[in-house]
């Protein structure tokens, strides 16, 4: 019995803590401009929050000028636990261009799922989607943000014992976007979904 009551306290512990996993969906890292369809990029980057760590690289396509997809793949470092890895996908379709408007729009979507296998078992499953605007200041740097919903789904083991947990929070964000080269950018972004995360990284285009 105290075996069952000390799991569950754990678990619950753990579900308030880790279900901060809601970080899964960024970075965005990216603006609403158009896309040169047909062209790939390659980024990587970490984002940066109070109890998990995420570092990974990203793979682009852009189908057209409008839709890119993309992939994901890294390492989750939570506190306390052992290195796990999450993978993630998703697209953004970029909206036309209104004349009158100096900014641009799209909408962007994305399914993330992280494990992390210690003596407690978590595992994460997260949907975003979210609305992007940007604004061009120069040929150099442009500025986006995004504002939109995360849903997180948490599943926790402990010696024999599991727990679900689900949660839908509001998310939104900041983020800057600098272009060196025609090829080479970077980006630095503040995203807040239930708590604050900072992403930071570069961009090869080709």
């Amino acid at each position: 019995m105290k075996v069952r009551i000390l799991a569950g306290i754990m678990m619950m512990g753990l579900m308030a803590t880790y279900a901060h996993g809601q970080q899964f969906g960024v970075p965005v890292a990216t603006d609403a401009s158009p896309a040169v369809g047909g062209s790939f990029s390659a980024s990587g980057g970490i984002v940066l929050g109070d109890n998990i760590n995420l570092y990974g690289g990203r793979f682009t396509f852009n189908m057209t000028d409008e839709l890119s997809l993309f992939g994901d793949a890294g390492l989750v470092d939570a506190d306390n636990l052992d290195m796990g890895f999450g993978v993630q996908g998703g697209a953004l379709f970029r909206l036309p261009e209104f004349p009158d408007i100096p900014l641009g729009f799209g909408v962007r979507g994305t399914f993330s799922y992280g494990t992390i296998s210690d003596d407690v078992d978590l595992d994460f499953m997260a949907l975003n989607v979210m609305g992007l605007a940007s604004y061009t200041i120069d040929e150099m740097f442009s500025v986006y943000g995004v504002l939109g919903l995360a849903y997180i789904r948490t599943e926790v083991s402990f010696r024999g014992f599991s727990s679900t947990d689900s949660d839908t929070e509001p998310a939104i964000g900041v983020g800057v976007l600098a272009n060196f080269t025609p090829e080479i950018s970077a980006y630095a972004e503040f995203i807040h979904i239930d708590d604050p995360w900072i992403g930071i990284g570069a961009m090869f285009r080709f």
